[in-house]
């Protein structure tokens, strides 16, 4: 049983007095604040601690929305915004109480797609196994980039924390393939932010095609973990869906290669993504339960998707693809090309599943706590995270997960340690393990995302202070009595 700790918030105004606030703003029906429905808010996989929320409302406008904020801004009750609750951070603990509010029910409309700028119009609760079905159904020809994330997760939440995606080696980030926002801001005002900010009251759907060259204000809210306001729609870039798309995949016997190997892959510009995973996470998504690894095995595989219009274009790709491999191999490197299709039924079929994306990796989350270090990493220093980081899980004697990839054409690299426990039984000897994870990649340079509080803490010490004072500025001017999300980096 999780132990959650209790808050007392409700200083201005008595629970019941905001019980019938919120009936009269949702309905009853939307509104909870029986244990057994807060309870499952109350935690997540990870080993961040958990906390109890008040209460738990179920949106369906922004109108409605518009009224909680003004609401709780002058009673000072805490929001926390949810979506499908698969995040790995802790980021909606509600760590100070407050209420939830839980837009995956029924905020979760493709509101419209822009097939000749090709994007998409998003509620936050849209899943992407709800958009790719949409996009597959009407709108063959487009495509969104999914990362190696569950079917049922929130689009929207991926694209604001910057997550990666199945074209990160191209595009970069999430965050930078956002075209605009709308968001309800701490006074009630709903501000639209990209080039959908003509107009007074609504904007033409066909009008959130771009974030420039007007004043960037999308900053404010991306990678802020809803500390600055609620995000009622957002729209997200597509991206043309060849006819022609090949897997190919690749053995790294010698860890030391894996730096070098992955920033000359993603400069080759020929790969739509580039994946490199261990071998005992390959495994472990095969479904070995304690994946280990022996000697002679090799230390990584890795796994590019090559797209082309023609077939012409795809040899061309495909050659300058083996010839990279080539030059490495007749310096001395092991590794090896193979052709993925060969090599998922040689090892396991279940391999081609998790080449389909969006999908869910069951083995991941069989036990009952999943953590990371998800970062962006200074891509030069990438031999000697993996090396470091592999003697920190030999040391505590848990097989090595790690997964890497270039981003934007190796401007700088995903670097992603991921780590299975019993939240009940391991959970003190794993965090120390994070913590060293987190230790060792911080003084590398590498940058945290999806960051828990007890990890921003930890950065806090390193950061410049002319940073931490501007962004304490800015949280102070968005949200003066720190109603959005409380204790997110601190606050």
């Amino acid at each position: 049983m999780i132990i959650t700790k209790e808050t007392n918030i409700f200083e201005k105004v008595s629970k019941e007095e905001v019980h019938k606030k919120l009936v009269e703003i949702f309905g009853k029906e939307n509104v909870s604040n029986r244990s057994v429905d807060l309870y499952p808010y109350s935690y997540d996989m990870t080993e961040c601690p958990p906390s109890m929320p008040d209460f738990v409302v179920i949106p369906e406008n922004k109108e409605q929305l518009v009224e909680l904020v003004k609401f709780c801004n002058q009673n000072v009750i805490p929001i926390v915004p949810y979506i499908s609750g698969n995040n790995v951070g802790g980021l909606t603990i509600p760590e100070r109480g407050g209420i939830i509010v839980d837009f995956g029910k029924k905020m979760n409309k493709i509101l419209h797609i822009n097939e000749n700028m090709m994007y998409a119009l998003l509620e936050p609760g849209v899943t992407f196994g709800q958009l790719k079905k949409h996009l597959d159904d009407n709108y063959p020809q487009l495509r969104y980039s999914y990362p190696f994330a569950p079917p049922y997760a929130s689009v929207v939440g991926n694209a604001i924390l910057s997550g990666m995606n199945n074209l990160s080696c191209k595009i970069g980030s999430m965050g930078d393939s956002i075209n605009g926002l709308e968001v309800i801001t701490v006074d009630g005002e709903i501000a639209r932010i990209g080039s959908c900010f003509y107009g007074k009251d609504e904007a033409d759907p066909d009008s959130w095609w771009c974030r420039y060259p007007m004043p960037d204000l999308m900053g404010l809210f991306i990678n802020w973990q809803g500390m600055t306001g609620l995000i009622t729609k957002c729209a997200v870039q597509l991206w043309p869906k060849k006819p022609i798309q090949k897997i190919e995949a690749l053995a790294i016997f010698d860890l030391e290669d894996i730096g070098e190997l992955c920033r000359e892959m993603g400069r080759t510009e020929v790969v739509d993504d580039i994946a490199f995973g261990s071998t005992e996470l390959i495994k472990m998504c095969c479904e070995i339960p304690e994946p280990k690894i022996f000697p002679e095995e090799s230390r990584m595989m890795a796994t590019s998707v090559i797209t082309a219009h023609t077939e012409n274009e795809y040899k061309a790709k495909k050659e300058i693809y083996l010839n990279t491999i080539e030059k490495f191999r007749e310096e001395g490197m092991r590794i090896y090309p193979m052709d993925f299709g060969e090599f998922v039924e040689l090892f396991n079929l279940r391999l081609r599943c998790y080449a389909d994306l969006p999908s869910m990796v069951l083995s991941l989350v069989e036990y009952s706590g999943l953590t990371w270090f998800g970062s962006y990493a200074p891509s030069h220093k990438i031999e000697e995270l993996a090396k470091k980081v592999d003697e920190i899980f030999k040391k505590y004697n848990v097989p090595l997960f790690l997964n890497m990839k270039p981003m934007k054409y190796s401007h700088y690299c995903i670097f992603r340690p991921i780590i299975r426990f019993n939240k009940f039984k391991d959970e003190e000897r794993i965090h120390k393990l994070l913590n060293e994870i987190v230790d060792t990649c911080v003084d590398f340079g590498c940058i945290p995302y999806k960051t828990p509080a007890w990890m921003t803490e930890k950065m806090r010490e390193k950061i410049n202070p002319g940073w931490l004072k501007l962004f304490e500025k800015i949280k102070k001017c968005m949200d003066p009595n720190g109603i959005f999300n409380p204790g997110r980096w601190n606050t």
